[in-house]
């Protein structure tokens, strides 16, 4: 068999890989970090295409040889996500230091092919072992490999050790340092296998096991970005779910008092979270100015919403004297006192609070606006 990877597996992972990737370039982001984990796809997609072209599982066939360099390429774009975490970098240099790392990386391929060559050419078998040609590949292959993936490991304990790191990130992170240390497992049982014989395999095929594993399990963590911008685009966010909550309550007080509507900002008019606020801030607002054309409260509504839970009297209350008070603002008519408007029933001490009692005024809206009317 030449290949570790049954075939509807590798195919399957190809497939999921390039699913992801065609996502992340078709929503866009054109962030050097994107750019780099676009690129960084792109060349696992081209290793796995490589490893289904080897006929045989040792480093005599030449795809073997290409994709242990399109490997090492791709563990560039880690060294590079690496670098770019670690520190504020200019995009220039960002990418010069890329195209460095791909230039070692090209060398060790050609170092690769070349020692595989010369083998062939002397009549040697070419396989990985503790002298000679076989050293040469494993070296070329080993050092470049650990460099770049320990340079992005440190990146990721960096985080870690911020305590500043959101929990979200932090998980990203400790799966990312799990996923490179496969690679290294791999590599530890190269090396074992050169000094004892242990396992008795080909060592190329721990070499693709691994890869394909961290390939599937990498991809899958940097989709995480790719579902919570389709969930955004849907509306399904928690912000968009909650502003559709609201509109009707925002509507009916805003166009009662108009002129407390902020003009959508140009640059974050878009943003959920920001429209949120903008929402909130309206409505309380909105709230205020109402406050002197509240009727008194009268024990008639209370007896109106006697078949409602206790908890909801008292906004139910509130909900058909605001509703009142915006009719008669609409109308032109006089205040009804000069008095502040009373408080939502539950005074509220923060924004998650406020937010709250809003939503839950929210929800009793259409029915008080219906009885009301």
């Amino acid at each position: 068999m030449s290949s570790p990877i049954p075939g509807v597996v590798a195919w399957a992972v190809i497939g999921y890989v390039t699913v992801l990737l065609s996502g992340r370039i078709w929503l866009g982001g054109g962030a050097v970090i994107d750019r780099l984990i676009n690129h960084m796809g792109l060349w696992s997609i081209a290793t796995l295409l490589i490893y289904r072209c080897a006929s045989t599982p040792t480093i005599d066939d030449p795809a073997n040889q290409l994709a242990l360099g399109c490997v090492l390429m791709t563990t560039t774009y880690l060294n590079s996500i690496g670098r770019l975490a670690s520190a504020d970098s200019e995009p220039d240099t960002v990418w010069r230091h890329q195209r460095n790392t791909a230039l070692l990386a090209l060398a060790a391929t050609a170092s690769i092919v070349l020692a595989a060559a010369s083998a062939r050419y002397s009549g040697r078998s070419v396989d990985l072992r503790l002298a000679g040609d076989g050293l040469a590949i494993g070296c070329a292959f080993a050092l470049p490999l650990t460099y770049n993936t320990f340079v992005f490991t440190r990146s990721c304990l960096g985080a870690l050790r911020d305590l500043d790191t959101p929990r979200a990130a932090r998980i990203v992170c400790i799966g990312l340092i799990g996923s490179n240390t496969v690679i290294w497992g791999a590599q530890a049982l190269s090396v074992s296998q050169l000094a004892t014989g242990w396992p008795d395999r080909p060592q190329l095929s721990l070499v693709q096991a691994a890869f394909t594993l961290w390939v599937a399990f990498d991809s899958t963590l940097l989709a995480i970005p790719l579902v919570a911008e389709l969930v955004l685009r849907a509306g399904m966010d928690r912000a968009t779910r909650t502003c559709r909550r609201l509109l009707p309550l925002w509507r009916d007080l805003t166009a009662a008092v108009p002129e407390i509507v902020m003009p959508a900002d140009a640059r974050h008019g878009s943003d959920p979270a920001t429209r949120l606020l903008r929402m909130t801030v309206e409505i309380r607002d909105a709230i205020l100015h109402l406050g002197t054309y509240l009727p008194a409260e009268t024990g008639e509504m209370q007896r109106n919403t006697v078949r409602e839970p206790e908890s909801d009297r008292g906004i139910t209350d509130y909900a058909h004297r605001l509703i009142q008070a915006a009719q008669a603002r609409k109308a032109g008519l006089p205040p009804a006192g000069t008095g502040a408007p009373p408080p939502l029933p539950v005074v509220a001490h923060d924004f998650d609070a406020e937010l709250a009692h809003l939503i839950d005024l929210a929800r009793i809206w259409p029915q008080a606006k219906a009885a009301v009317e």
